[in-house]
């Protein structure tokens, strides 16, 4: 009796933690990018068949400085792979541009100086991650502290939207 019991709590896990896309991602663009190949992104939708591994962050906050060790190898790992990291800072081009002088992060740099992107995403607070689908669909939405691989191959190898039934 004891042992169906934690097969089924295992079934029941399980398919509670199996990921599966939170809504559609709103359209941002980022004015601004550095090291990437274009100066600006004027919507998600310009990574058509990518996904994006969207963070924010900024010069001065300790826990972002802390994470881009991580995030530099995340961006390795994945460099061969159908995805994009944009860091995303609302600070001015002068001070991200000085602070990558000092600390080398991988990512494509956008600067956001009105906080527009932030503000679409809901984000209050940072670091923030969103992990988005080739299809424009957040599938994480994480501290860096809970940031894994397996967030950026789900959203790789997320399955195209169902199309609508056609109603009867």
């Amino acid at each position: 009796m004891r042992a169906s019991r934690l097969a089924l709590a295992a079934v029941l896990l399980g398919a509670a933690c199996k990921s599966h896309p939170r809504g559609q991602a709103p359209e941002v663009s980022v004015p601004v990018l550095l090291q990437a190949p274009m100066t600006s992104l004027g919507s998600l939708k310009e990574l058509k068949g990518d996904a994006v591994v969207l963070e924010f962050w900024a010069t001065w906050c300790g826990p972002c400085v802390e994470g881009i060790p991580a995030m530099n190898k995340m961006v390795e790992a994945f460099k061969d792979r159908p995805v994009r990291f944009i860091s995303v800072s609302n600070e001015n081009r002068e001070k991200v541009e000085a602070f990558l002088q000092k600390h080398e992060m991988k990512a494509w740099i956008g600067i956001d100086n009105e906080a527009a992107s932030e503000r679409a995403f809901g984000v209050h607070g940072i670091p923030a991650i969103f992990v988005i689908d080739q299809y424009g669909r957040i599938w994480h939405n994480v501290s860096p502290s809970f940031f894994y691989k397996s967030d950026v191959e789900d959203a790789i190898n997320a399955k195209p939207p169902e199309a609508s039934a056609p109603r009867s």
